[in-house]
């Protein structure tokens, strides 16, 4: 990820399809048109339209949507359920107890927590507004402390406690509630309303949220999307018979995943090698998928290897013969390669599909298949979302704050490219250049964060019996 700029907008410019689209195309044409394979934004109609337009300036360019906003989205959706904002309503409750303006239940759990876990210091967690899954963090989380609090709510001291919160009178005042002592405490005690389906919640939620911070981070994972939500939608079925709401969820899955294909997450995946043993039963929607994404890329090479770039791409299309004959070559290694021919038989090949990155397996096993191998390097190549974008957006927030609002546009564009080359530069050198390079200080402790909590919730909330119990 670079940052290379912003454009300042004016009283007289209209963010229709139209601006939007010709920002994009001129910033592309001044770093260079041909080096760009995809556009990845968010989904709102504007976007939408701008694509379109994008992609009559430029023919090979393929546009998707990010993958971590339709992801949130369909985490938003699932929140919405009866039954699930049910569960997020008491998780509230709970917090406002232990995470509110008195000091003696959190300074007990977390003494509690340290007693009980080997002294590791530790609380409920509180997400932000604009947290990736920031609800299903803290149920996962509250799931977690699940003994912790039990033991709180049941002993002496916490019987003795007076606790207060925030009245709604006009100055603001704190209220005496004793009342919220006893919800809370019933609410935590209560394993057939409170916990068992919050258990629910987070095995149907949980490999939404492990794809979306796989999409977030920094490994190639484009390939992986297809896969992954398919595999999301057997287990929503699956679950049909046991979760009253699975089914309204499947529904909504269906109709997210719809939103996010494109024949680009079709191509990446048949291209993908982790999935090399099914690439040869794919169906129509992946198969013409990835013969439309062959089409444009062989389309773009033609173009780039023309003595006039300019004019090949006012004249050179999809039916020019030399274009044909590039995407015949490409389409047949395609064909060897849907049948394992030469060394995509070998089980060491196959091994090191799911072990090696893509672009280190093609390089590798696929030096017989050229015009392919070019193809999927490139395609697996590409991000998944945008959030590197959104990224850019924080970091600009933090140099031209409220106190710095009299700072000029070029002025806060040089500090936040200097500050993000900087960064960059930082990382490579302290990383030897390597690809899985670690993210930026914040993200890095909560990826931290993130992984334990997934370690916590693969091995104790969904443990045998606790899937056993789902399953009755």
């Amino acid at each position: 990820m670079f940052f290379d700029g912003t454009v300042e907008l004016t009283s007289t410019d209209h963010e229709d399809a139209h601006f939007v689209s010709e920002v994009m195309a001129a910033a592309m044409r001044r770093i260079g048109q041909l080096a760009f394979v995809q556009v990845v934004t968010d989904t709102c109609s504007v976007m939408q339209a701008a694509w379109r337009n994008l992609r009559t300036h430029f023919p090979w360019l393929t546009t998707t949507c990010c993958g971590t906003h339709v992801l949130a989205l369909e985490l938003k959706d699932l929140a919405k359920i009866p039954a699930v904002a049910a569960v997020i309503a008491k998780v509230q409750v709970v917090l406002s107890l232990f995470w509110g303006r008195k000091r003696w239940p959190r300074r007990r759990l977390r003494e509690t927590i340290a007693a009980n876990h080997g002294g590791k210091e530790f609380g409920l967690y509180r997400a932000k507004q604009t947290r990736f899954a920031g609800k299903f963090r803290e149920m996962s989380r509250m799931l977690r402390c699940k003994a912790d609090l039990q033991q709180v709510v049941v002993s002496s001291d916490y019987a003795k406690q007076k606790f207060t919160q925030r009245g709604t009178s006009a100055d603001g005042d704190d209220q005496l509630d004793p009342a919220i002592g006893t919800k809370v405490k019933a609410i935590v005690l209560d394993e057939d309303g409170f916990w068992r389906p919050m258990t629910e919640i987070l095995y149907i939620a949980m490999p939404l949220i492990k794809l979306l911070r796989l999409l977030d981070g920094n490994k190639p994972a484009i390939g992986k999307i297809y896969d992954r939500m398919f595999t999301i939608g057997q287990r929503l079925q699956q679950m049909s018979n046991t979760i009253s709401w699975a089914p309204a969820m499947s529904k909504i899955h269906s109709e997210r995943w719809e939103y996010l294909h494109s024949p680009f997450h079709a191509a990446a995946y048949a291209l993908d090698p982790e999935f090399l043993a099914t690439v040869g039963e794919l169906d129509e929607a992946c198969q013409d998928g990835v013969l439309l994404v062959i089409e444009r890329m062989c389309l773009r090479d033609v173009i780039a290897l023309a003595p006039d770039v300019d004019h090949a791409i006012l004249t050179i299309t999809s039916d020019s013969p030399q274009v044909v004959q590039r995407v015949a070559q490409a389409e047949g290694e395609f064909a060897k390669y849907q049948r394992r021919e030469g060394p995509f038989s070998r089980p060491a090949v196959l091994l090191n599909a799911k072990k090696m990155e893509p672009a280190a397996w093609w390089s590798t096993y696929g030096r017989h298949l050229p015009l392919l191998a070019t193809i999927a390097s490139r395609v697996l190549a590409q991000p998944g979302a945008a959030s590197w974008a959104e990224r850019n957006w924080s970091i600009y927030g933090q140099i031209k704050s409220a106190n710095k609002s009299r700072m000029q546009h070029r002025t806060a564009d040089k500090l936040v490219y200097c500050h993000e080359t900087l960064y960059l530069q930082n990382k490579l050198q302290s990383a030897g250049w390597q690809p899985d390079v670690v993210a930026h200080e914040t993200d890095e402790e909560s990826a931290s964060e993130a992984s334990d909590e997934e370690k916590d919730l693969t091995d104790e909330i969904f443990s045998p019996d606790t899937l056993a119990l789902l399953m009755q």
